[in-house]
């Protein structure tokens, strides 16, 4: 499948909720691609790189995450499903290594 290159404002709007949701963690970075899950559904892959002290994100905002995404994707025209995957610096220098 070819993959599309995701727009600036899509980036900006999934950084800024993640960044007000997740609160008080650093947000690093937050990379996003299309692509298709399991089942053929279109799909935003959401990796973000935090940084926060104990490195664990408070579980209860992490559930509400998607829901919170929801809405503001909409509003800049992307109906695909966020999957999120969070990683601290760390382990993203691990995953590229």
């Amino acid at each position: 499948m070819h993959k599309r290159m995701i727009d600036s404002a899509v980036i900006s709007t999934i950084r800024g909720v993640v960044e007000t949701e997740l609160s008080p963690a650093r947000i690093v970075s937050v990379a996003v691609e299309e692509d298709v899950d399991f089942d053929d559904e279109l799909i935003l892959r959401v990796n973000i790189v935090f940084e926060i002290e104990g490195d664990r994100l408070d579980p209860k905002k992490v559930l509400g995450l998607v829901r919170h995404l929801r809405e503001p994707l909409q509003a800049v025209h992307v109906a695909r499903f966020p999957v999120i995957s969070f990683m601290t610096p760390t382990e993203a220098d691990g995953a590229a290594a």
